[in-house]
């Protein structure tokens, strides 16, 4: 009963604040902060764990919903100042579920990741790298990965043959070298029967090949 209270008062609060922006702001592009205390911004965290394990199962959570995309965009925000676990179960889920979000929302996340990137300067106060500086850069690669032109019929077919096998061909076939130049195989450091480069397919090409329709 008591968490029933508390989970009505922190979407009580939540209500009052964003009416009041609402009312003094003329721009829809403008997007309200929402001050909470560190008590009931725990009522939402405790919130989120729950709603998230639901939607793991099925149920609860639609993605393409304006709620949901709020629901995770505050998620961000709290764990943006929050240590270092935080971070990676955030980035982490992002991952998992980062194509299922609108992309107005995608873009709203990814703004905030980066403006918070941006103001910490790069210092994690650790050795190791900083989720939310290797998130961005994860979408970056996502993005470059899908404007990527669509392969060529011989090169997917070329692809096709080396994701089973490695296979050597000669220096002067232009296809593999434009297929390295993309990034999509790579030498081996072998040489076959005849002498000539071994080549492989990489985790690039891979992902190339099973884009194709």
């Amino acid at each position: 009963m008591q968490e029933r209270g508390q989970r009505r008062g922190v979407a009580a609060e939540v209500e009052r604040q964003l009416a009041v922006c609402r009312s003094r702001c003329r721009s829809e592009a403008v997007r309200p902060a929402v001050a909470l205390t560190i008590g009931q911004w725990r009522t939402v965290e405790s919130i989120l764990h729950a709603e998230i394990g639901q939607w793991h199962e099925g149920r609860g959570i639609d993605p393409a919903s304006g709620d949901t995309g709020f629901i995770v965009l505050a998620a961000v925000r709290y764990s943006l100042s929050r240590p270092r676990d935080a971070a990676r179960l955030c980035t982490g889920w992002l991952r998992t579920h980062w194509h299922h979000l609108r992309e107005r929302d995608r873009a709203d996340i990814l703004a905030d990741i980066l403006r918070h990137s941006a103001e910490a300067g790069g210092e994690t106060g650790s050795d190791e790298a900083d989720p939310w500086t290797e998130f961005a850069e994860w979408v970056r690669a996502e993005r470059a990965e899908a404007d990527e032109p669509a392969l060529a019929p011989l090169a997917n077919y070329r692809l096709g043959i080396l994701a089973r096998s490695p296979r050597g061909y000669a220096p002067s076939d232009t296809q593999i070298q434009a297929l390295r130049n993309r990034g999509l195989v790579e030498p081996t450091g072998r040489l076959d029967a005849e002498g000539r480069r071994e080549w492989t397919i990489t985790h690039a090409g891979r992902n190339a090949l099973d884009r194709q329709p």
